[in-house]
């Protein structure tokens, strides 16, 4: 890797994997099943060549003045690479930039697709931190979500990822079959392996998936939003007591666990996105990817930047992004960026939504799971 450049923050790099093993009855994210070795190969190669192509165009990208501070690798299910595939596609895009030496180097994994010799090729490869998709430890809880993983395999990962990686993040979804008291045990057993890092996600059900089909004829029953908000506040509760802060609406870490990729985010750093349907923030706008494979290398192929949407971020979008992202934070928003009367302040206080701490707002367990109502409010404001 290439020495870190002075001058500005470092940005991040996030690498999108479409292929699945099978496909979640909850999920509509870019992903397919449908995938072979030679195809795998071949995107690998074409994510290799859009790197190229846009430092052709990125006078500061070719240059290496804005160091890489963290790389994601995301899906789909990254771990759906062959490992020797997956260390080239880091040889041939986090390798070849210039690099903070602290990098913060992230791999998304399923539990059924991690095993021991992925892993050390992983971490031969820079690799410093795994993400693992474990939905639940529940039997039953997994067969509503359409997870191929089992609980034992799922057991079998964490405790592999946290014999081989020193930082470990695993997810959980709220979503149906779940019962409070066997929920709190699976994330104490999950912190006990020592993982650092916990994403708790509230399930949503998306139109067109098999969920929602199962859903709309009656065959799965979706917990009340009652019951899901309860579920929620006595997660954060319990997460609390074992020492983890809640430092974002969905994510849980240790002291000085938290992701750095997902808090560049937050904080509006710019990053690249490659891939299929990859998100990009980098220059004042923001570009999605095709989202299909087949378009996506088609474009790659021949030279040409494979974007389908670019969005230039017009300065009142750009202010009510800076406005939800920090209110999904826990370091909350300065008071005087909030739109003029947006919010009763005082109102939302009592009600438990939000504390006044200073000249900053911060959303609470309860404010959080108003987050949607709050932004449309807030862009109402803004006009």
């Amino acid at each position: 890797m290439e020495a870190a450049a002075r001058g500005r923050p470092g940005g991040g790099l996030y690498l999108h994997v479409p292929f699945c093993g099978a496909t979640c009855s909850y999920c509509h994210f870019a992903r397919t099943a449908a995938h072979d070795a030679p195809l795998r190969r071949r995107l690998v190669a074409g994510m290799i060549q859009e790197l190229a192509l846009r430092r052709e165009r990125c006078a500061a990208l070719a240059a290496g003045r804005r160091p890489l501070a963290t790389a994601y690798v995301g899906g789909g299910t990254p771990s759906q690479l062959e490992p020797e595939l997956l260390a080239e596609l880091l040889a041939g895009t986090v390798a070849t930039l210039s690099v903070a030496p602290d990098l913060e180097l992230t791999v998304e994994a399923n539990p059924e697709t991690l095993t021991a010799d992925a892993a050390a090729v992983w971490r031969n490869a820079g690799v410093n931190r795994v993400s693992l998709g474990i939905q639940s430890l529940d039997h039953r809880v997994l067969q509503l979500l359409g997870r191929r993983c089992d609980p034992a395999t799922a057991r079998r990962a964490l405790a592999l990822a946290c014999r081989v990686f020193a930082r470990v993040s695993a997810d959980w979804i709220l979503g149906p079959g779940l019962r409070r008291d066997r929920l709190l045990a699976e994330l104490d057993e999950a912190l006990d392996l020592g993982i650092e890092h916990l994403s708790l996600y509230i399930l949503e059900l998306h139109t067109g998936t098999p969920l929602a089909a199962a859903v709309a004829a009656g065959r799965v029953r979706m917990p009340a939003d009652q019951q899901t908000e309860r579920l929620y506040l006595d997660c954060c509760e319990h997460l609390a007591q074992r020492g983890l802060v809640h430092y974002e609406v969905s994510n849980f870490a240790r002291p000085g666990g938290e992701s750095r990729h997902n808090r560049a985010y937050w904080a509006g750093v710019p990053y690249l996105g490659l891939g299929p349907a990859a998100s990009g923030y980098w220059g004042r706008r923001r570009y999605t990817n095709l989202t299909e494979i087949a378009d996506y290398l088609a474009a790659v192929e021949v030279g040409r930047v494979p974007e389908a949407d670019i969005d230039p971020l017009d300065r009142r979008a750009r202010r009510l992004e800076r406005v939800i992202l920090s209110l999904r934070t826990a370091a909350g928003l300065a008071r005087e960026q909030l739109p003029p009367h947006a919010l009763d302040l005082a109102r939302g206080e009592r009600a438990g939504l939000w504390t006044l701490v200073g000249d900053r707002l911060r959303l609470t367990d309860r404010g959080w799971l108003q987050l949607d109502a709050l932004e449309g409010q807030l862009a109402a404001a803004l006009g």
